[in-house]
């Protein structure tokens, strides 16, 4: 199995994790918002940010390095284009097909 296919796996196969993506594809919110919608500790929701972002799929306000800060709100979003991609890569895979050319974009 291909390493790219085995991330996609670990990443979205969590279901907090694919949670949070649902949440955040219908707006920006903050660690602490997505905390609460999940249900999930915030430290927790830290670390799924993290893989989440790792892959390209959330995209925060603040590049890494800028986001720690007295009162400083991160806000969050699904990386929508990326998802789409990935999910096509793991179809494709998953259903022994080549990735169509649109994967690529």
């Amino acid at each position: 199995m291909p390493a790219e296919v085995l991330a996609i796996i670990s990443a979205i196969g969590n279901s907090a994790r694919t949670e949070m993506l649902r949440h955040l594809s219908s707006g920006a919110m903050s660690t602490r918002e997505l905390a609460d919608a999940v249900g999930v500790d915030h430290s927790r929701i830290l670390r799924h940010l993290a893989v989440l972002e790792d892959l390209d799929l959330v995209i925060a306000d603040h590049p890494r390095g800028q986001r720690r800060g007295v009162g400083r709100v991160v806000l969050w979003t699904t990386n929508r284009k990326r998802v789409e991609e990935l999910g096509r890569r793991w179809t494709a895979y998953a259903t022994g097909r080549r990735p169509s050319s649109a994967a690529h974009d």
